[in-house]
């Protein structure tokens, strides 16, 4: 039998016998992602063990004080009501319900966090057989949603959960963007921010509109996820929570400015939106065209694990705003080179490294990494971060570079406000890259001096004249 002493239960609620090998293979597979998962984003290390219904008893009381959490994993619904986790004898264990078939029925979980791995598009539970580093980025997600609620967990348990760093209001939305939600709370409350409302919607117009004026007027940031439908509609009115929210967001914008206290606003669309009646298709336009009641607002139609890192740079950017005071000493501040690069060369990569250095420019790359996630992460981060872009391309692939000079193009979705300083493409390749994306200002490096101070000259001269 698994260690009962564990910081983390999974549990089963299976009889071990009646387990074939893929299913015991993706119980263990599940353990070593969420592991993994774990260790990224906390340094304490925490134990986990598995159990199924003939190793555990339901009604158990007397788990060990150390287990704070229990994972029921609901592989199909071949379990029986008395093989669940009776939750009125674990009040005191946080409860996650992790859904693996399409026909299990949430609201039999209604006082448990509940997560779905079932992947709809191939009518089975998500693959989890690849290695660790093919893993598509969605699952890494899914996996991390888990890992923060667990660390948040945790660390409410040990009382160490530190002080709030600001209030985020996170708009009611419609059905089919509620997972979303849910996630992106889970991960700011990670962060350290307090997210509102605390409480349910209220269903009426006059009570709504109260409920969430008062949670915004306490907010630094609103955020606002739109989706297919146009809804949910409150009691008694055709107008939905949604637009009636984002209303209500101007108001409070208005009294907040006269009060010299500023509200920021992310707006977030699915780039794949597809309205599902012609009166949200009509409320989606008429807001983008809307610019007067844009102010503080950004619109941001980008897949959603980069929306989320936005908000993360949009929080972090609101509690660190200060004012910055220049001296005619040191008014030439440190810029920032994004350097990017298929160089298997590392001698070559150094002397560009070296070069920039050289004149006093901080550089920017993606550090190698395990985990996709983090590595996508960084690249919209160091996009949006840099003043100025350089790409060294030593390696004929198009498709490669292609794809640089989109997310160049798309860097203003990221959360990019600024122009870049200077673009440029260091050519070290023997075939001119032959590419249909149109990009101002970029500049191609493409000389046949091989003194690579004299290469990148014009480009480092471009950003200090700027």
């Amino acid at each position: 039998m698994s260690n009962m002493n564990s910081d983390i239960l999974i549990y089963v609620p299976f009889e071990k016998a009646k387990l074939n090998e893929k299913e015991i293979s993706w119980i263990n597979a599940f353990k070593s992602i969420l592991e993994i998962s774990l260790r990224q984003i906390t340094k304490k290390g925490i134990s986990i063990s598995n159990f199924t219904s003939d190793e555990f008893n339901v009604d158990l009381k007397d788990i060990n004080e150390n287990t704070k959490i229990i994972i029921q994993l609901l592989l199909n619904t071949n379990y029986t009501d008395s093989g669940l986790l009776d939750t009125d004898n674990l009040k005191t264990k946080k409860i996650i319900n992790v859904s693996c078939h399409p026909e299990i029925k949430e609201e039999s979980f209604k006082q448990t966090s509940k997560y779905n791995l079932f992947d709809e598009s191939m009518g089975k539970p998500i693959n989890l057989s690849d290695q660790i580093n093919e893993l598509k980025n969605e699952i890494w997600l899914k996996f991390l949603d888990i890992a923060y609620e667990i660390r948040k967990e945790l660390a409410s348990s040990e009382k160490l959960t530190k002080k709030s760093k600001g209030r985020i209001y996170l708009a009611e939305t419609s059905n089919d963007q509620n997972f979303n939600r849910e996630t992106i709370i889970r991960e700011l409350e990670h962060l350290g921010f307090e997210i509102l409302p605390k409480g349910n919607f209220p269903k009426d117009m006059m009570s709504f509109s109260e409920f969430v004026h008062d949670n915004l007027m306490q907010s630094i940031l609103s955020i606002h996820l739109i989706g297919n439908f146009y809804a949910p509609l409150l009691n008694n009115i055709d107008i939905s929570s949604i637009e009636l929210q984002n209303d209500i967001y101007h108001e409070v914008a208005s009294e907040l400015k006269a009060k010299n206290v500023a509200i920021k606003r992310l707006v977030w669309i699915p780039p794949d939106i597809k309205p599902k009646s012609e009166k949200q298709r009509l409320y989606i336009e008429s807001f983008k065209r809307n610019i007067e009641l844009l102010k503080s607002t950004e619109i941001i139609q980008t897949p959603i694990e980069v929306f989320k890192t936005i908000i993360r740079e949009k929080a972090k950017e609101i509690i660190e705003l200060k004012p910055q005071v220049k001296s005619k000493e040191n008014e030439i501040v440190s810029r920032s080179v994004y350097l990017i690069s298929n160089n298997s060369n590392e001698k070559n990569l150094n002397l560009i490294k070296q070069e920039l250095t050289k004149n006093k420019l901080t550089i920017l790359q993606t550090t190698d990494k395990t985990n996709k996630i983090d590595l996508i992460q960084e690249h919209y981060r160091n996009l949006i971060k840099c003043d100025a872009l350089l790409i060294d391309y030593s390696t004929d692939n198009i498709q490669w570079l292609n794809s640089k000079l989109s997310d160049i193009l798309k860097s203003p979705g990221f959360g990019r406000r600024n122009n870049f300083l200077a673009k440029s493409i260091l050519l070290n390749s023997s075939i001119f890259p032959q590419t249909n994306l149109q990009i101002n200002d970029l500049e191609f490096i493409n000389t046949s001096e091989k003194d690579i101070a004299k290469r990148l000259s014009p480009f480092i001269e471009k950003i200090n004249r700027t």
